[in-house]
């Protein structure tokens, strides 16, 4: 591969992470319109790495093309579908990594705990950031496995549940999260997979009834708030 096609595909790989990121904390709202012309100016780029990172977020679920290229809606109805995926992708991933894991996997998923309560309990508090660390926290886990499938579809399934716990309130069980994963830590760490499994079961019910109640009303706010914009 040439050094041309490396920069283009770099190029391509920073605006896909930008337009992905805007998409994931709803600065580009479900339902709004993506004008490559318009996307290309702010970047001030021509078209062809835009649309190549446009294709990309199509190929993972964030961009629709319905006539034109709008971000894809949420609604309850694809939480329910996506949360599906994602707790039985969460519960193979805890089984594969309590058998596999090692002190030096341990001491990783600890350590990625405590730079969640040192971003919790900083005065410069950055919700992103903890998001951000707990995404790690989950794929770090599925990682052990040594399943590069698994973990990969995990990805997917973790970014697009992102945007709906994103909107939903995180912020009111992030202590507990913190609690969590660390009972999932020693759950792995004494191989125990039947309490590993139900661990991370109670974990994903726990995220899920908060959303749950919350989704509809959160929803009816963005369609309001895209009808005034």
């Amino acid at each position: 591969m040439s050094r041309q096609s490396d920069y283009k595909k770099n190029i391509s790989y920073q605006v896909y992470l930008s337009l992905k990121d805007k998409i994931m904390t709803i600065e580009y709202k479900p339902g709004d319109i993506l004008k490559e012309v318009e996307i290309s100016e702010e970047f001030k780029l021509s078209r062809t790495p835009i649309r190549a990172a446009i294709q990309e977020l199509k190929n993972e679920g964030f961009i629709e093309f319905n006539n034109r290229n709008i971000v894809t809606p949420m609604s309850l109805n694809d939480y329910i579908k996506i949360f599906q995926i994602r707790e039985n992708l969460e519960l193979l991933s805890v089984k594969l990594a309590t058998l596999n894991c090692n002190e030096e996997n341990i001491l990783a998923l600890e350590e990625n705990c405590e730079l969640q309560k040192k971003s919790l309990y900083k005065k410069s508090y950055q919700p992103l950031k903890f998001l951000n660390l707990d995404r790690q926290f989950h794929l770090s886990m599925a990682k052990i496995s040594g399943n590069n499938f698994l973990v990969e579809e995990l990805k997917r399934f973790y970014d697009l549940f992102y945007r709906y716990n994103y909107i939903c309130g995180f912020e009111n069980r992030k202590d507990y999260a913190i609690v969590e994963h660390e009972n999932l830590i020693s759950m792995i760490k004494n191989g125990n997979i039947a309490l590993a499994e139900k661990q991370m079961k109670d974990h994903m019910a726990n995220v899920n009834s908060l959303i749950i109640m919350s989704l509809p009303g959160k929803l009816n706010n963005l369609s309001s708030d895209s009808n005034n914009d």
